[in-house]
């Protein structure tokens, strides 16, 4: 996989790590920071359960899951990123949409950098220079 990886320019490894970083600091963030300014100072997951991780996740697995499908197309030699990647990113996209009143801005960096990522790849499967 690591001749896959190294046909990506390093601004485009750049967008992906980023992407992953900004995924991996929500999930941290939701066990470490104090979420409510009220009496009682609580993070999100104390004050919302376990539940919350499985929300909070997604912006996470999305990012791991465009860097797989952009590393199978890239060593398979196939054109482009895909439409599946295209769809997961227009997910976690409509996905920060819908949250923007409660964790949408915070969430909003990856599929921002996804899309970054996805687009410096030329239509022949290597990216721009």
């Amino acid at each position: 996989m690591s001749v896959s990886w190294t046909r990506l320019d390093k601004w485009t490894r750049w967008w992906l790590l980023a992407s992953v970083i900004f995924g991996a600091g929500l999930l941290v963030a939701a066990f470490t920071v104090s979420a409510y300014n009220g009496t009682i100072s609580q993070t999100l997951v104390q004050a919302n359960g376990g539940k919350v991780i499985v929300i909070v996740s997604i912006p996470l697995l999305g990012a791991l899951l465009v860097i797989g499908t952009i590393l199978v197309r890239l060593r398979r030699a196939r054109v482009g990123v895909g439409t599946f990647t295209w769809l997961v990113i227009g997910v976690l996209g409509a996905f920060t949409f819908l949250g923007m009143l409660t964790i949408g801005p915070f969430v909003a960096p990856v599929p921002i950098c996804l899309m970054m990522a996805a687009l410096r790849i030329k239509e022949s499967g290597r990216v721009k220079s």
